[in-house]
């Protein structure tokens, strides 16, 4: 027999209301938080008094990246990483990595991944939730290692001083709205053609007429990338430098001194459906037609841990995912638990760990940033200095801090090249990897 639901009743309402006033706290809190931010009231002060931007292992600083109001941290966290690396082996005092032109080649390889995945499709109702969901965010900002390395491999790396930032690409919002609304009208067309009995060549004839239609779009939006440039830098020893007619894959294969194929992405995502131990792949998620797709490997978090720590006690910085949403301070740069002391506030507990966070919908990984110094004391990590790419406005112009426990609660994903993988890391990536549907939030 199927029990009926239950009603809110006005009784309870009343003994809601009853064991809310008879506290007097309450009242105070009340009047307090109705009047201001309630980040501001929970904060916690002995935290914010207590940590200092000093680390024992750091590399050189940079100059912070500005996304702006672009989904795109990923490839400025990528690009900021190669940064670390290319400044120190040619000794470079100021560079950047053109994110203007990975933008561009992103959104066109999305694109005609976008529309391939609709020719597979043909059939599927516009109701399926994969179709559902992959129609909402045809081409979307966000993105992955592998996606970063699929790019540099097919399309190379130049300056950003021979393509700067524009507009578009720290406004994307204009950018994607007219993508999206073209790729959609794509899909009805070529779903119509299908219903009329046109073929996949036909259909694959049209799309490539769409895909011109883009090239023309992202080049208004975001510029033509050039096939060749000129550019010279003087190092810190004061030589000078010169390129001539210099492609951007050869830019890349001399500039960039990372084999981005030898490199790893490890997860520690501890939700019930990924078991440590495990490779596992987001389905549909590569992005690039022919291009390699997202696999990773679920370890324990303080493997991540450590991965971080040898590659920093060695000068080099690492990329890593996180979900920065959770116990930040964007203002004074700060990534602590217990930053806001919400228990205080209301006198109830918020508490789920990090793999229910993960499986009720509570957290996602949602930010990419570099890690580029840690403070160890007695060999322990207590912090960490991270290069974010919000600008200079925020945290220590543009760095943040980072605490041991923070790292441990809310990240999800670091990079590691193949040079500092153990042997039996690299053993477990040999196993075929689980396949995960493409709305889970490790992407």
């Amino acid at each position: 027999m199927t029990k009926k639901n239950q009603l809110l009743e006005r009784k309870h309402i009343e003994k809601f209301q009853k064991n809310f006033t008879s506290e007097t706290s309450n009242k105070v809190l009340m009047n307090a938080v109705t009047r201001g931010n309630i980040q501001d009231i929970a904060i916690n002060r002995h935290i914010l008094n207590n940590v200092n931007f000093c680390f024992s292992h750091e590399i050189e600083q940079s100059e912070v990246t500005a996304q702006k109001q672009a989904n795109t941290c990923w490839l400025f966290a990528g690009l900021n990483w190669f940064r670390t690396m290319t400044k120190e082996t040619f000794k470079m005092k100021d560079f950047e990595f053109s994110a203007n032109h990975l933008v561009f080649w992103d959104k066109i390889e999305k694109a005609n991944y976008f529309l391939e995945l609709m020719i597979e499709f043909l059939d599927r109702d516009l109701d399926d939730r994969l179709m559902n969901f992959l129609l909402k965010n045809p081409v979307p900002d966000d993105g992955e290692w592998h996606m970063i390395a699929n790019l540099v491999k097919k399309y190379g790396l130049i300056p950003k001083s021979v393509m700067p930032n524009t507009f578009n690409l720290e406004n994307s919002k204009f950018l994607n709205s007219m993508l999206y609304s073209k790729l959609r009208e794509c899909t009805a067309i070529i779903r119509k053609m299908h219903k009329d009995g046109k073929n996949t060549e036909q259909i694959r004839k049209k799309k490539m007429e769409f895909l011109d239609d883009f090239y023309r779009i992202l080049s208004i939006f975001l510029g033509v990338p050039p096939e060749k440039f000129d550019w010279a830098y003087r190092d810190s020893d004061k030589n000078f430098h010169r390129e001539r007619d210099i492609t951007p894959v050869e830019f890349a294969g001399k500039y960039l001194p990372l084999d981005v194929d030898d490199v790893y992405i490890l997860w520690s995502c501890p939700s019930g459906k990924t078991p440590f131990n495990k490779t596992y792949m987001i389905e549909h998620a590569a992005y690039m037609v022919g291009g390699k797709e997202l696999k990773a490997l679920n370890l324990p978090f303080k493997k991540l841990r450590n991965y971080a720590v040898k590659m920093l006690k060695d000068n080099k910085a690492s990329m890593f995912g996180c979900d920065v949403l959770q116990e930040s301070n964007t203002k004074e740069g700060l990534l602590c638990s217990d930053l806001y002391d919400y228990n205080l506030v209301f006198q109830k507990k918020f508490h789920l760990d990090k793999g229910m966070r993960i499986d009720y919908c509570q957290s996602f990984m949602n930010h990419m940033m570099v890690i580029s110094g840690v403070d160890l004391v007695n060999n322990k990590p207590t912090k960490w200095k991270i290069e974010n790419s919000w600008g200079n406005e925020h945290g220590k112009k543009g760095y943040f801090i980072m605490c041991d426990e923070w790292f441990g609660e809310h990240a999800f994903e670091l990079m590691v090249p193949g040079t500092y993988l153990t042997k039996e890391d690299k053993e477990l990536f040999k196993m075929e990897p689980v396949k995960l549907p493409r709305w889970f939030p490790m992407i």
